[in-house]
């Protein structure tokens, strides 16, 4: 529980998949009396809707902000070379810089690129914050039915 949390704020753990995991082996150890199988899959399908924000809050934010598809492929890029080059800062600067990127090399003018640029970030912000409050969730979940 305390890795999967850990997960959530750090880029290289699958926080809220790892919390499923500790629940369900917790389930399985305890023989699934406290655990029990609708609290799994509560947390299931919580898990799986972290993933989904996680993966699409980026582009909603782009694309409320103007973002073009040429954005939107330069702050996937960027958000893959931004971790590779810079670690952590690289998770918010690589998207950011990716999508500005992309939309000047579409045509957008600076002032356009930099405000898809910038949802893009504020799109990424509100996955993460979405994410963390459900992984804390699941943690409390599992704590008041275990403890």
């Amino acid at each position: 529980m305390v890795i999967g949390t850990l997960g959530t704020f750090l880029p290289v753990l699958p926080g809220t998949p790892l919390i499923f995991l500790a629940a369900l082996g917790y389930g399985f150890y305890e023989g699934f009396n406290k655990i029990t199988p609708l609290i799994l899959l509560i947390m299931f399908m919580l898990t799986v809707l972290t993933l989904l924000i996680d993966y699409f809050a980026g582009v909603v934010g782009a694309k409320k902000f103007g973002a073009t598809g040429y954005g939107i492929w330069g702050a996937f890029l960027g958000g893959i070379l931004g971790v590779i080059f810079f670690s952590i800062p690289g998770l918010t600067l690589g998207p950011l810089a990716g999508a500005v990127t992309g939309e000047l090399v579409k045509g957008r003018n600076l002032s356009d690129a930099v405000r898809s640029g910038l949802g893009t970030v504020i799109g990424i912000a509100g996955g993460s914050i979405f994410k963390v409050t459900v992984a804390l969730s699941m943690v409390s979940i599992y704590v008041a039915i275990v403890v």
